[in-house]
């Protein structure tokens, strides 16, 4: 039997580390899946989360810092977007014009990963998601 992986979506990722505005269900299934080396994290994810800082809507003193705990602290394994996940991010239907998400979107489907996220906007896609 295959071993489900999981993608975090940049707010899950944020929401999962600090362990806030999520169920304990959520923190427990995750920490699991950390544990077993299931969890992947775009490095996508941490440029928009810096753009998150830069437009003050998180609160994070270091972004640099903040990456290297959550990968050095963590069995999360790092994936960077290929060329083919670029461009198929650019073919999906018009749902959303988020580029991050979409890109996440192409990430998963090309690796086969299931995009932890509660973002509505994503659910529209033929992308396999969760959210606890």
């Amino acid at each position: 039997m295959k071993r489900k992986r999981y993608l975090f979506d940049t707010h899950a990722l944020i929401f999962w580390h600090n362990k806030t505005s999520v169920s304990e269900e959520f923190i427990h299934f995750f920490d699991k899946q950390e544990q077993q080396g299931t969890l992947y994290v775009s490095s996508i994810s941490f440029w928009e989360t810096a753009f998150l800082v830069k437009k003050g809507r998180l609160a994070l003193t270091d972004v640099h810092a903040w990456k290297n705990e959550t990968l050095s602290n963590s069995n999360i394994h790092l994936i960077d977007p290929d060329a083919s996940e670029m461009i198929d991010s650019t073919l999906l239907l018009d749902h959303h014009q988020d580029p991050f998400d979409r890109l996440l979107i192409a990430q998963s489907n090309r690796r086969d990963l299931i995009l932890v996220t509660r973002d509505q906007y994503i659910q529209q896609y033929d992308v396999e998601h969760i959210w606890l």
